[in-house]
């Protein structure tokens, strides 16, 4: 983050390719050189590879034009290779390269028109007779020829570029794409790249999208680019594209790719991993696949980032006629180009510029190919210091569709985002706009691009839509917002990308569609999007209009705006309509030039009179002889005049001639008219003027009070010097003219140079400087003050950044000077501003301390401030700029960084819901019910949960960032729901809890949703809290003796497996040799045959045993029906508990045996019914033996053991239909009279012990039988006494008869005496 004190040196790699040689309008071969002041270092190393373009011309560029629309509207026939035949210079072309291959260099690329060939150092210099030298230039490191070149005759009439890699004619282009962060186990991390941004550790808010989300939300249907080449020109390549197309396609289910990569030059791809172009060549091929997974993909690939390598690449597909759609996910600001005229002139040599690089696209669109480009990633500054100019070539070019970027919020319909398996529909879309959480130079509005084109006048198709005499941008759009970004495979890892890259590909995939549809290629496609533009109708039922947003200049609003352009496609009803419009609206067939007399290019110079030629059609192919037709002329100034049109037989035909004082550069003419009922249009552009280039300074910082050199380079079209001119340079601040410098011709013919200074108390800041005269003009912007880079960090880091009443923002700023002073010394104020400059608050900034901040920032350095939102203000976005002052020797010099925020009206209302523990490494569920202050559903926005243990909130800001997840609004329940993976030992590779133990990552957590509404309301939660399990979660999974060693945390003790510390929702155990043991688990169901495991210290919900042993020790097993279920099987259940639980077991044909088990909450122990003895017999024994017969109800009962009073007995068992009959033998006559009680121990798997009370009366009975025997036998004795005493009575005395009666008394008492003494024994 921390920036250098300095503009950074940076070294051009000995492959960029820049200009050298003539044009085919000069007349001599000449070199000439300007100062450029450089500093020689040393020779290039005679074995460095040097790569040279040469371009040859068509033999005439304005026939060729003209020829090819005529072919394309059917009112010439030719073939293609009729035409190459006609106009390519295909003689000149084999003699350049059969010389420059006797030379030693080799052909990497030839085309009819162009050239790439490669040789060493040495045979360069050989070749051209000079020695390439390395520079100090500028503060950058170049190569160019040590002295003036000789060009061979060989090469005369040519464009050669490559012998300097230093040149100040046009920009790199640049990929305008954004890394949001990698995606590892579903949570976003940071990626280190200057395409990314880091993620600030704040609380931060994101979503993602997959093909299939964009496809839903766009309605792709039908053919999607069958039969269709869509072609995507990326610089360098990517050295892994195959792969990650192949991945990309099998883990979203799409058809496979047919992908074709052309190398343009030599094929480096690992220079794109150098220079960020893998990433984008990435994107590009998997988006355009994702929309059109169908069509042909030809990937191009130029082998530099200069536009000279993009030329080829477009001469490549144009000359070929290779593709339909030609995708480019690039571009530079127009205000870094700083050169007029098709070709600008660099030490004396011709370059291409812009408006060579518009004629083949203009070329291009004749044949019938549309082209689509990127509108910019920095919204209306594209990264410069003004929006003059900050619009992005190629997508200014009136042939190219401009993209500009939506954030997208798609109305997920099924599955979840975070999982990647989501479907979505067509939600809501707002313009992606300014983020200014991303730390850039001077400005910062990170957003769509788009503006005012300073290059090319407005279109016929939009003139009467933006009331603009200029081009401007986007024409379209759709999702690029990172923060809504596309879940891309980039050498084999998951990023989320964003930019206008990816609205460009979504748009080409497409158009794709639509050709596929239509049958046919369309060619300039913008004129029939516009025109359903204009039917309010059609145009809602096509497009999605976008209404809110801003991009550091423009709002977005209802109809077209600078943002969005008319808006993003519903494509299956853009299909239908095109269909439908092209079939009801038939117009006339234009085919439109221009000519002038000894020119071959559509260059013109003033008091010249060039010709207007149309060839114009009825729909059915005759000409068009008769009507009314005129030609309109637009320069950058606006309307400029009409010349009628006149039929000579053949064309329609006006002349124009240039006057002194008419607007230089682009014109457009616009030819339209009417036949009878028919009427038809059709636009070209030429250039008029003298071709400046500007040398110095352009986007340059100049320090006050100091005088710089102005210095430009000034041809006429035909290549040579324009001499005894003058030219002033006016240096314009805020629309004012401050100063201006003279041109004065130098020494080298064509060269001009002036002194300028900007001298206090002139106003420092940006500047635009205009190099003109009456014939020409061109323009530079320069910075003359402090330097500042700036970042804004808000309450939330997310997609649409905001900031509600009361609310803080904190701004950060690094200031110095251009030799790198005033770090420590400036005074910077912070400033809260309206878009149109009213100040509301202003604060000072004072030093950061040597601390770390926001988790991860050194801020040493930085100035920093805290600006509270007022709570009486009105919402919308406004301006924050951090102002600087540093007082000199020569007088104070300011400097300013700008940027932009929305401040919402509120926040948001908010409930979250989930459950409340939770093991390692599962799923958890987040609801979160968001409102806005009337109540609301909060359908739209960016949310995320963040899970942060409670242990560590003293930075729960900075692991939120790293660990959030994004929601996603569920229609149906009226909440926001999103699914987290917790981290555990076997899910945290990458993340930020990688190598923390099991128990670091239990105990209780929090969960923190924050985000956006889709309209800029913001919310952060607070903590939701749950309890972590100290257990990992595994899942539903299968352990046996094949897999055993590759099931998660397994280890091996030499005679048993150990399965520890686990969360199963199902674990099955099968035919395992060896036992499995596990412990300190916890299982819902676990399932287990053909094994032996004991369970130690876990908690299981429910148990089934199939034909295997079971050990449970100290484990806690309920809360479910059945808590174990057996079969076949044994299990032994030691200091354990059952819990909650309508039965305990379930067993057949089982043992089970228990110790010390506690029931808690368990209805019944088994699902078989509890044993009880239901009848018993004989109860009461009386007989000398007997069979005590005990029925007993229950099921699948097994008899283990009888006893009587505690004594074993044998018994009997029969079957009966409700149990079973056991059967007791009893001795009764053996055993002493009195109760008995018989205990039955039985097992159905449970063991039970039933016992019944007897009662052995047998001796009772027999005494009661042997007295009532003596009673009879005494009975009978009395009587036989009573008789003999009868009979004694009569001798005997009545005293002698009593005592003869008490004698037998007694004995019989005597016996009865001894008789109950001997039963007691």
């Amino acid at each position: 983050m921390k920036k250098l004190f300095a503009i950074i040196i940076s070294i051009f790699f000995i492959l960029g390719i820049l200009p050298i040689l003539s044009t085919a309008q000069q007349t001599q071969q000449t070199y000439i050189s300007p100062n450029l002041q450089g500093t020689p270092i040393t020779k290039l190393n005679p074995n460095s590879p040097i790569y040279i373009n040469i371009f040859a011309m068509p033999k005439n560029m304005n026939s060729l034009l003209f020829l090819t629309q005529e072919i394309q509207n059917g009112q010439v026939h030719l073939t293609r290779q009729q035409i190459i035949n006609e106009f390519a210079p295909k003689s000149e072309i084999q003699s350049i390269s059969s010389y420059l291959q006797s030379e030693g260099f080799i052909i990497v690329t030839k085309t009819p028109f162009s050239i790439i060939a490669e040789a060493p150092a040495y045979i360069v210099n050989n070749v051209f007779n000079t020695t390439l030298y390395l520079y100090k230039i500028n503060n950058e490191i170049a190569y160019k020829p040590e002295n003036n070149p000789v060009i061979p005759s060989q090469l005369h009439n040519v464009i050669i570029t490559g012998l300097t890699n230093y040149t100040t004619i046009s920009p790199d282009v640049q990929p305008q794409y954004l890394i949001l962060g990698k995606l590892v186990n579903g949570v976003l991390e940071p990626v280190n790249s200057s395409k990314a941004m880091p993620l600030s550790s704040l609380q931060f808010a994101y979503t993602y999208y997959t093909p299939k989300d964009l496809e839903g939300a766009y309605n792709v249907t039908g053919p999607e680019g069958k039969n269709v080449t869509v072609a995507i020109i990326d610089a360098y390549g990517d050295p892994e594209i195959q792969q990650d197309i192949n991945t990309f396609d099998k883990q979203f289910d799409l058809p496979p790719v047919n992908l074709t990569i052309v190398p343009i030059g030599p094929y480096h791809p690992l220079f794109g991993v150098l220079f960020g172009w893998d990433g984008e060549t990435a994107l590009d091929v998997e988006a355009v696949h994702s929309m059109a997974p169908y069509a042909n993909i030809q990937l191009v690939v130029p082998y530099s980032d200069s536009f000279s390598a993009i030329l080829q690449a477009i001469i490549y597909i144009v000359s070929g006629d290779t593709a339909q759609i030609v995708d480019m996910s690039f571009g530079a600001p127009e205000n870094e180009f700083t050169t007029s005229g098709l070709y600008g002139y660099f030490e004396g040599i011709s370059y291409p510029n812009y408006p060579l690089i518009d004629y083949y696209f203009a070329l291009g669109t004749a044949e019938g190919i549309t082209f689509v480009a990127a509108s910019g990633d920095e919204g209306a500054y594209e990264g410069t210091y003004t929006t003059y100019g900050g619009v992005v070539f190629p997508s200014s070019s009136p042939f190219v569709l401009s993209v500009g970027g939506t954030s997208l919020y798609a109305n997920i319909t099924s599955g979840y985002v975070s999982t990647e398996n989501s479907s979505a529909f067509y939600g809501y879309e707002t313009a992606w706009s300014v983020l200014p959480q991303y730390e850039e130079l001077g400005t910062s509005t990170v957003a769509s691009g788009g503006g005012y084109s300073t290059f090319f006048p407005a279109p016929y198709w939009q003139r009467s839509i933006t009331n603009s005499i200029f081009r401007t941008t986007p024409d379209v759009s759709a999702d690029a917002n990172p923060y809504t970004g596309f879940v891309t495979i980039v050498e084999g890892a998951q990023e989320i990308i964003g930019g206008t890259s990816l609205s460009t590909q979504l748009w080409g995939g497409m158009i794709a569609d639509i050709d596929s549809y239509i049958g046919h290629s369309l060619g300039l496609i913008a004129p029939i999007l516009y025109s359903i533009y204009k039917n309010s109708t059609l145009y809602y039922e096509a497009f999605h209009e976008i209404t809110l947003g801003f991009n550091g200049k423009y709002y977005a609003h209802s109809g077209y705006n600078l943002v969005t352009g008319i808006g993003s496609p519903n494509l299956g009803m853009l299909e239908n309509i095109i269909a439908k419009y092209l079939s009801t609206h038939p117009e006339l067939q234009i085919s439109l030039a221009t000519f002038e007399p000894q020119t071959t290019m559509p260059w013109y110079m003033y008091n010249t009179t060039f010709t207007i030629v149309a060839n114009i059609n009825y729909p059915n192919g005759s000409t068009v002889t008769s009507g009314n037709f005129s030609a309109y002329i637009y320069t950058l100034s606006g309307y400029l005049s009409t010349v009628k049109l006149t039929f000579n037989g053949t064309y329609w035909v006006g002349n124009y001639t240039i006057m002194p004082g008419e607007t230089p550069n682009v014109w457009t003419i616009v030819v339209n008219g009417t036949s009878g009922k028919y009427s038809g249009i059709a636009q070209t552009d030429i250039d008029v003027g003298e071709s400046i280039d500007i040398i110095g300074p352009e986007d340059s910082y100049i320090p006050i009070n100091s005088e710089f050199e102005i210095e430009a380079c000034i041809y006429y079209p035909n290549g040579t010097p324009v001499i005894h001119q003058t030219f002033n340079a006016s240096f314009v601040h805020n629309g004012k003219t401050i100063f201006v410098s003279k041109l004065l011709p130098g020494s080298t013919p064509g060269c001009y140079q002036g002194i300028g200074g900007l001298i206090y108390p002139q106003p420092q800041g940006t500047y635009l400087m205009f190099i003109s005269n009456t014939y020409s003009s061109a323009y530079a912007w320069n910075y003359f003050g402090l330097i500042d880079y700036g970042i804004v960090f808000s309450p939330i880091n997310d997609g649409f950044t905001s900031v509600s009443p009361g609310e803080n923002i904190t701004v950060l700023g690094f200031t110095y000077d251009i030799d790198g002073l005033g770090i420590f010394t400036s005074s910077d104020y912070a400033e809260l501003l309206t878009t149109n400059g009213t100040l509301i608050e202003k604060v000072p900034m004072t030093l950061a301390p040597d601390v770390t901040q926001f988790g991860i920032y050194d801020l040493f350095g930085y100035h920093e401030a805290n600006i509270t939102i007022p709570t009486n203000i009105t919402p919308g976005f406004y301006k924050i700029v951090i102002a600087g002052e540093l007082n000199t020797s020569t007088g104070p010099m300011y400097g300013n960084f700008t940027t932009f925020i929305y401040i919402s009206p509120s926040t948001l209302n908010y409930q979250v819901k989930s459950i409340t523990t939770v093991p390692e490494g599962e799923y958890v569920k987040v609801m979160a019910n968001i409102t806005y202050q009337n109540g609301t559903e909060v359908k739209f926005g960016e949310f995320i949960a963040g899970f942060v243990p409670t242990e560590l909130n003293f930075k729960a800001i900075e692991i939120e960032s790293d660990t959030g997840i994004p929601l996603q609004y569920n229609s149906t329940l009226g909440e926001w729901i999103g699914v987290y993976q917790m981290p555990s030992i076997l899910t945290e590779q990458g993340s930020i809890y990688q190598g923390d133990p099991l128990d670091e990552l239990a105990g209780p957590w929090n969960i923190f949703v924050v985000g956006t509404s889709a309209s800029g309301e913001n919310v952060i939660i607070s903590p939701y809290y749950i309890t972590v399990m100290p257990y990992t979660y595994i899942g539903s999974i299968t352990v046996s003796q094949n897999n055993i060693t590759k099931v998660p945390l397994v280890s091996y003790n030499g005679s048993a497996y150990i399965l520890q510390g686990v969360y199963a929702t199902s674990l099955k155990v099968d035919s395992m040799d060896a036992p499995l043991i596990i412990m300190n688990s916890q299982i819902e169901s676990l399932q287990v045959s053909n094994s032996i495991i004991t369970v130690e210290g876990s908690k299981i919900n429910n148990i089934t045993l199939v034909n295997s042993d079971a050990n449970l020790i100290q484990d806690t097993i309920g809360n479910t029906k059945t808590a174990v279920t057996l079969d076949n099987s044994n299990i032994s259940v030691v200091a354990s508990v059952i819990y909650d639980s309508e039965y305990a077991f379930n067993q057949s044909n089982s043992i089970i045996k228990l110790e010390g088990v506690s029931y808690q909450n368990v209805i019944n122990q088994s699902t078989l019914p509890k044993p009880v003895i239901v009848s018993y017999s004989p109860q009461n024994i009386t007989t000398s033996s007997a069979s005590i017969s005990v029925n007993i109800a229950g099921e699948n009962l097994r008899v283990t053991s009888v006893s009587i009073n505690n004594i074993p007995v044998t018994y009997s068992v029969t079957t009966t239909s409700t149990g079973i009959e056991v059967a007791i033998p009893f001795n009764s006559s053996v055993m002493a009279p009195g109760p008995y009680t018989i205990t039955i121990s039985v097992n159905d798997g449970l063991q039970y012990t039933l016992s019944a009370a007897i009662y052995n009366s047998y001796q009772d009975v027999k005494l009661s039988s042997d007295v009532s025997s003596v009673n009879s036998t005494l009975s009978s004795d009395l009587s036989s006494v009573s008789h003999s005493l009868s009979s004694i009575s009569g001798t005997a005395s009545d005293g002698e008869i009593l005592g003869i009666v008490g004698i037998i008394i007694g004995l019989i008492a005597v016996f009865l005496v001894f008789f109950r003494r001997g039963g007691n024994k």
